[in-house]
């Protein structure tokens, strides 16, 4: 619903109100934002912040790329009064960005609305990377609600006001074990946020000291909230065996709580943002679809180890972050039992396989052009798991099943929670692994366009790939010796 004349000048006033309460913020550096959800218009967001800019320009975060004021787009009645409530003359640029005339001194008072129009609109990634609304609440992105001055600013404090029985689920920790009130470190944790406001359901996940949030909402979504938990813990326990430790989430020794939120959609998708992940489930979606559903969750969670606890310094090792969370998703989900040698056998085949053979760029281009992952999901995500299975095939039969990727996985966990790695870092870890140099490997597959024959692989496990009536199928061999059963095993997520 869009106000009318009334309910703009009732928007008006309000705005007015909340500057002033804004205004009266601590003295110093500490940046103040309140944002409100009228409760008779969920589709606007009415946002004060109080804070010393420390430039002219007023921004959002990068995203929204496809369009030309990107998520300037949703904002409107901008805002912004200087500590005498004189209002600072704005400019709105076309790139949508604010210049203030000139640079007041002291604390001012901004102001602005947001309009939950996402939806209208086309997203690459999918809108569960922006914001939506449903009838239960709103979900956003911090990228697109936060109007931002400066790039580098600490102390933030946010506060909700929200109608009556919502509440809010966000990564940030509680003020004073408020319900409403969060402390954000830096703008980093700002920018990587996502929250949800409304009457939706929240579980904590715990781990010893380590705290996650599920967000669940809507009836499809809620009805399988003993499922949703039970995943989430088993791949959790799974994850942290594997690595021998929680995520290392933090900033600024301010440990970071991450979000997960589902919420039912149109078309099942999900996408992670920092430490967060948001996912769209369709209700009536077919099994595949429930499948997709459980790999885009269990994929992105384990990117709190591999892609934030521990980082590629470039795009040439996106196979490997993408890849090889692929290869430990279809692990974890058969250690705790949502798939059976023989549908972790079919998906692989008949979804990754399948998207690697579809691909254009296999063949054509080096899967170290991250770049191009999104244009490329066969070539980066499902080549990239082609090598990790190769690789941890090869190391175990090598080794009598002694070593394995596991032992890869663990230690980049310890050896660059501190620093990023490169591609050389990858190729002289796993030849240590191999007692043996992978240049060669490497520079015909990863590197080099050479497809992998992923048969001769798995063969070493005594796994056959067959085609029956043009379909892919993986299997294992009726003959299958004893001794590859240990190799197996551990491809299927027995860990080492």
């Amino acid at each position: 619903m869009k106000p009318g004349k009334l309910f703009a000048f009732g928007t008006a006033l309000l705005l007015g109100m909340l500057h002033i309460n804004c205004a009266a913020a601590p003295p110093g550096n500490a940046t103040n934002y309140a944002i409100t959800i009228p409760a008779d218009d969920h589709r606007v967001a009415i946002v004060t912040a109080s804070l010393v800019p420390t430039d002219r320009e007023f921004h959002m975060f990068p995203g929204a790329n496809q369009l030309p004021k990107r998520w300037a787009t949703f904002v409107s009645d901008f805002q912004v009064r200087d500590e005498n409530d004189q209002v600072v003359p704005v400019s709105a640029r076309d790139d949508g960005t604010w210049q203030l005339s000139s640079l007041p001194p002291g604390r001012v008072s901004v102001s602005y609305r947001i309009r939950l129009e996402h939806e209208d609109h086309a997203w690459s990634g999918g809108v569960d990377g922006a914001a939506y609304w449903r009838e239960w609440g709103v979900f956003y992105t911090a990228r697109s609600l936060f109007v931002v001055n400066g790039d580098s600013r600490e102390d933030i404090t946010v506060e909700f006001r929200l109608p009556g029985q919502w509440h809010v689920t966000a990564p940030w920790q509680s003020i004073d074990g408020s319900a409403t009130r969060f402390a954000v470190p830096n703008h980093d944790v700002l920018a990587s946020s996502m929250l949800f406001a409304g009457t939706h359901k929240e579980v904590p996940i715990k781990h010893g000291e380590f705290e996650f949030l599920l967000a669940l909402g809507g009836e499809s979504v809620l009805a399988k909230e003993d499922v949703f938990v039970d995943m989430t813990r088993g791949v959790l326990d799974y994850y942290v065996e594997l690595m021998g430790d929680v995520p290392r989430l933090q900033s600024h020794d301010a440990v970071v709580r991450p979000v997960v939120i589902i919420n039912p959609a149109e078309m099942t998708d999900g996408e992670a943002i920092g430490n967060n992940i948001s996912i769209l489930l369709e209700p009536s979606g077919d099994p595949m679809s429930e499948q997709i559903a459980r790999l885009i969750f269990a994929h992105e969670f384990f990117h709190l180890w591999n892609g934030k606890s521990f980082m590629p310094g470039g795009n040439d090792s996106e196979w490997f972050k993408e890849g090889f969370s692929n290869y430990y998703t279809l692990k974890a989900l058969h250690h705790i039992g949502y798939l059976t040698d023989e549908s972790y056998l079919d998906l692989f085949a008949n979804f990754f396989l399948q998207r690697y053979d579809s691909d254009d760029g296999v063949g054509r281009l080096s899967m170290t052009n991250g770049e191009l992952k999104h244009d490329h999901w066969g070539l980066i995500y499902s080549g990239g798991m082609l090598v990790a299975i190769a690789q941890d095939l090869q190391i175990r039969a090598a080794s009598g099943n002694d070593r394995s990727l596991d032992d890869l996985m663990r230690y980049m966990f310890n050896q660059y929670g501190d620093s990023t790695y490169e591609l050389a870092d990858i190729e002289r870890a796993l030849g240590d692994l191999n007692n043996a140099s992978q240049e060669a490997f490497f520079a015909r597959h990863v590197i080099g366009t050479e497809r992998i024959d992923i048969a001769r692989f798995l063969a070493l496990a005594d796994i056959e790939t067959t085609e029956e009536d043009g379909r892919m199928v993986i299997r294992v061999r009726q003959d299958a010796n004893p001794d590859t059963d240990a190799i197996r095993r551990g491809l299927f997520g027995a860990i080492n």
